[in-house]
Formats: structure tokens, C-alpha cells, sequence
């Protein structure tokens, strides 16, 4: 499988996850569950068994480094990695047993891990890193985490800027004023 053929899987995916959450099918209470949800989705739009891999590791980047919440590539058995086509990094943010702590927490974790593992990365793979946010916050005041402020700026700013200038796509799940879950592309 190629990038664009692994990023058009991964944007029917995405919206799947937004169906199923409208029509009251899915329920995602942690940040695994949308990753679980994720892989079915892949799986069942095709992507092969063989290429699909979660919590994996990169062939080209060190044994100790981080590993990756989604991977779409080519196994390599011999070291026990994964050559990528695509590798996505997932950031939930829950409206369900999260405090405003807990959210900023993740934000941040957001900025110096997840943006800052898929740069590194840039060297075994240019085109095909992503950072999805699955954002479930609904309030009277905002539709999703993201539409809030950090430091006097809208965090969804934010992102895509540190995303635009690393090449890495972003994706963001979000509630509409209706409270039905949306996806867009921001870069």
C-alpha cells in the first residue's frame, strides 16, 4: 500500500468514527478505545492484516525510542519493526471523567511528545505522519478542547502551525454546535 491510498483509508476511518459516535454506537471512553475503533475501521476498509500494526516500532529508529500508536507498513521480522507508509499519533480528549487539568496535560503532551515524536521521524518518512485529536469536549462555551485558548492563542492554531511547518497532517475530530462529531483536515 502507498501513503495516499493509507491516508484515504485513514480519512473514511475518521469518519466512520464520527457515524458510529452520532448514531450512538460508539462510546470511547479512553484514548485506546479510539485506537481500537481506528484499526477495526482500517481493517474493515480494507487495509490488509498483514500492514496494519498498533504500539509498534519504526525500522530506523533506535529500539528505545517511542512507539507509535498506529502504523500502516511493511513488517520486517528480523529486527521487529515496521518500515511505514503511514504512522499516526492519537490524542483523545474526553468530556467524560477528565478534569481541566487532566486536559491540559494532554495538551501539552500533545505538543512535546506526540508533534515532537513524528518529527523525528521525518527521516525514514517525509509524507505519511499524522496526528489525529479526538476531541470530545462539549460545552454551553466551546465545541472541543482545541477551540479554547493556551498562552492567549486558539490551540487549534496552535497545532496546525507546528504541524504545517513539520509536513505532518492533523486531524481533527470534533463536536458541532449540535454536539454531532465532525472530522476536517486542518493541514
Amino acid at each position: 500500500m502507498d501513503t495516499k491510498s493509507a491516508f484515504d483509508l485513514l480519512q473514511r476511518s475518521l469518519q466512520d468514527l464520527c457515524d458510529a459516535f452520532n448514531q450512538k454506537k460508539f462510546f470511547p471512553l479512553l484514548e485506546a478505545d479510539v485506537a481500537a475503533y481506528l484499526y477495526y475501521r482500517l481493517l474493515e476498509n480494507g487495509c490488509p492484516l498483514s500492514e496494519i500494526y498498533s504500539e509498534t516500532r519504526l525500522c530506523g529508529v533506535s529500539r528505545g525510542e517511542r512507539k507509535f500508536d498506529l502504523v500502516i507498513g511493511q513488517a520486517n521480522t528480523t529486527p521487529g519493526c515496521v518500515q511505514p507508509v503511514l504512522v499516526v499519533q492519537i490524542k483523545a480528549f474526553q468530556r467524560w471523567g477528565h478534569s481541566p487539568q487532566q486536559h491540559r496535560r494532554r495538551f501539552k503532551s500533545v505538543l512535546s511528545e506526540d508533534i515532537e515524536s513524528l518529527k523525528q521521524i521525518s527521516g525514514i518518512l517525509q509524507d505519511g505522519r499524522a496526528e489525529v485529536i479526538a476531541d470530545f469536549v462539549f460545552t454551553s462555551q466551546s465545541s472541543g478542547y482545541l477551540s479554547g485558548k493556551w498562552n492567549g492563542r486558539i490551540r487549534r492554531d496552535i497545532l496546525a502551525e507546528l504541524c504545517r511547518e513539520a509536513n505532518i497532517a492533523l486531524f481533527w475530530i470534533r463536536p458541532d454546535r449540535q454536539d454531532q462529531m465532525e472530522m476536517e483536515r486542518i493541514v
